[in-house]
């Protein structure tokens, strides 16, 4: 089934982590909307190469910088070069994410603030900038959490907690901002096809197996849910948490035996 249709030629989108998986999705899936948008990664490359994808797909601008989420500046002159070269954003994505394999004895402090940084602070200082920086009232933020807010998983605890954070900051953003017409949702994805989990698990094949569905989710369908949540079609939708794992998280098992 084709993608559904949207469109974003009058709206510009930030999106951070946006040179791979789910981000790059997203991006791609918003430039053939039309809508004018804004990346960043760490490493100038990968931006190079995902603003040159970019400018083939739509008819909107397309801006790219560095950005290091785990350095409070950068994410301050993230949102200030943004607005400087592409205007003050309509959406905002917050996807990119600190994680990895710790248990929680092996979980040090200086991993959990990276995690927290990233996948917590950084959002919450995007989304006050996003917010003070919009002169009429309308927009939309959607963070990207995970499934793992649903059903916990073992080894996960600084990335699980920030990103259960991440959901408590969303709900009340939703509340207070909704006399402004800002609207915040979060997606909360189960494991995506994307390479980083042939890399990081080798018990791929057992996740798989584990999945209700039989497959894992493919980053364009994640993407998919973020513009609908991000357009008119969800005007009334705000505070929500949506899962978009194939109903992963009903089974609540992680690897099948």
């Amino acid at each position: 089934m084709p993608p559904v249709s949207y469109d974003f030629s009058d709206s510009s989108v930030l999106i951070t982590g946006g040179t791979q998986g789910i981000g790059l999705a997203v991006a791609e899936a918003f430039a053939r909307a039309g809508a004018s948008v804004a990346i960043c990664a760490r490493t100038e490359p990968d931006v190079v190469e995902a603003v040159a994808a970019l400018e083939e797909l739509g008819s909107g601008a397309v801006y790219g910088t560095t950005a290091d989420l785990a350095e409070p500046d950068d994410v301050g002159r993230l949102f200030d070069d943004v607005v400087e070269n592409l205007g003050a954003p309509d959406i905002l994505v917050n996807n990119a994410a600190a994680q990895g394999n710790f248990p929680f004895p092996e979980m040090d402090l200086e991993r959990w603030r990276w995690m927290s940084q990233v996948n917590l602070e950084a959002p919450f200082e995007l989304s006050r900038r996003f917010v003070l920086g919009r002169d009429e009232p309308g927009g939309a933020i959607v963070n990207v959490v995970t499934n793992q807010v649903i059903r916990h998983a073992r080894g996960r605890v600084g990335y699980g907690s920030s990103k259960v954070g991440l959901v408590g900051l969303t709900r009340t953003m939703a509340l207070e901002l909704a006399h402004r017409g800002i609207r915040v949702n979060a997606i909360a994805p189960g494991f995506v096809d994307v390479p980083r989990i042939y890399r990081e698990f080798d018990d791929v094949e057992d996740r798989l197996a584990a999945m209700p569905s039989g497959r894992f989710v493919t980053p364009d369908e994640v993407a998919q849910a973020i513009l609908f949540l991000s357009s008119e079609a969800a005007s009334a939708i705000s505070g929500v948490v949506l899962p978009v794992d194939g109903g992963h998280a009903l089974d609540g098992t992680w690897v099948r035996d």
